[in-house]
């Protein structure tokens, strides 16, 4: 299901027309540009959800984490997802890869990986932590641009 595309055969405009979600785990100035350019909406979840979490049992949390990350993204829109760290908190028992392709079906979304990366896999966090975890690129339906 997933792919993995090395960035020096991808051009900007060929990212931003990947119907996946786009998970990059590189930095180049012209995709930043290209994201930009195409008015793709820049969002930062970990403060309002945090702000939306405030007050609520884990329980609450749990049961309505999904609703609660939807609901925070703009309708309809491209988003280029960058500060998402709270998806990864252990507490919730959440796969933040499958919140991610939970996002994508209500966005065009290109994801800046927070983590690392092996010969087939997104890392987050180091092994012996709470949050660590690893995802296998060919069990999600993502475009890994590496």
């Amino acid at each position: 299901m997933g792919a993995m595309i090395n960035n020096r055969v991808l051009s900007a405009n060929k990212m931003m027309a990947l119907k996946s979600p786009v998970i990059l785990c590189v930095h180049r100035k012209d995709y930043i540009k290209a994201i930009a350019d195409a008015n793709v909406q820049i969002v930062s979840l970990n403060l309002p959800l945090a702000k939306s979490f405030s007050g609520k049992s884990e329980r609450e949390i749990i049961i309505t984490y999904t609703e609660t990350v939807v609901s925070l993204l703009p309708k309809g829109k491209a988003v280029y997802l960058r500060d998402y760290e709270m998806l990864f908190d252990p507490r919730y028992k959440l796969d933040a890869l499958k919140m991610i392709l939970e996002i994508s079906r209500h966005n065009k979304l290109i994801v800046k990986w927070l983590g690392g990366f092996d010969s087939d896999s997104l890392i987050y966090a180091e092994p012996g932590y709470a949050d660590y975890s690893k995802y296998k690129i060919s069990e999600y339906d993502v475009t890994c641009v590496i």
